[in-house]
């Protein structure tokens, strides 16, 4: 069910250097360079790697960089982050960072040359929207980025592919995962566990 979205958001983590578009405003310009700093970042790091477990490692300091990956983590354990003990929520937020960057590490490999091209700023108080479309790849889809300004620091808090939530998706997974589990949010934390080990 992810294939296709997490290709689609690893080719705009690994989009060319060629980032552009129109900005009239310093604090959407800000967001643009934030985005294009993203991008090459991941393109420079993530190219040289020669295996899934190198991108994979690449990938995790740039997710820690750019991605608020505590909220992230919260958000995707839904109602169930209330639940767990502080332990499982430190050892969530640890497994959950190495996860995602397994998961799009390893669909970085897939790359080939797409290039992401802003299309517009949204700014909404302390979260703005960066509209992006995947130039050179089938559809030319649209990838929205949230990221939040608050306190002075850029973080991205969501990445919607064609309209679609990763965060959403992934925590739509996750709770059936924990339900299907006793509501034991240490069996989804060793279930990433070893899924991040075989990946």
């Amino acid at each position: 069910m992810l294939t296709r979205r997490t290709f689609m958001a690893a080719a705009a983590f690994a989009a060319a250097v060629s980032v552009s578009a129109p900005s009239a405003f310093a604090d959407q310009a800000e967001l643009e360079a934030f985005i294009q700093s993203l991008s090459q970042k991941a393109i420079t790091e993530l190219s040289s790697a020669t295996s899934d477990k190198a991108r994979a490692e690449k990938l995790l300091p740039i997710l820690q960089q750019f991605f608020d990956m505590p909220k992230l983590a919260k958000h995707t354990l839904g109602l169930y982050w209330k639940r767990a003990t502080p332990e499982e929520q430190s050892a969530y937020v640890d497994v959950f960072t190495q996860y995602m960057s397994a998961v799009y590490g390893k669909r970085f490999a897939e790359y080939s040359g797409q290039s992401l091209a802003i299309q517009k700023v949204r700014e909404t108080g302390d979260v703005s929207t960066v509209f992006t479309i995947v130039k050179g790849a089938e559809g030319e889809p649209r990838v929205d980025w949230d990221v939040s300004t608050a306190g002075g620091n850029k973080m991205i808090t969501d990445v919607r592919v064609e309209g679609l939530s990763l965060a959403e998706t992934h925590r739509q997974e996750f709770s059936s995962v924990i339900s299907s589990n006793g509501g034991k949010v240490s069996a989804l934390i060793d279930i990433l566990k070893k899924k991040v080990g075989s990946l």
